[in-house]
């Protein structure tokens, strides 16, 4: 009885196939890395500043640590 195609013994890949199929797996990883790139700077928050007024700064301001929230020695 006759066997199929896939029964039949196979030649072992060359090396020419086995280096072409390694620069397609790295060029879709490189493209994968940059499509992710991608999507990530569209969808990330818009920039914005916050600001904070100083107030322990200048020639009256309190020593580290001497404000009413340090704690009682």
């Amino acid at each position: 009885m006759a066997r199929g195609g896939f029964a039949r013994r196979r030649r072992p890949m060359s090396m020419k196939t086995i280096a072409i199929i390694a620069g397609v797996v790295i060029v879709a990883l490189v493209g994968l890395v940059f499509w992710a790139a991608g999507q990530a700077d569209g969808r990330k928050p818009a920039q914005t500043e916050i600001t904070v007024p100083a107030t322990n700064i200048g020639p009256n301001a309190p020593a580290p640590g001497a404000g009413e929230n340090a704690p009682a020695q």
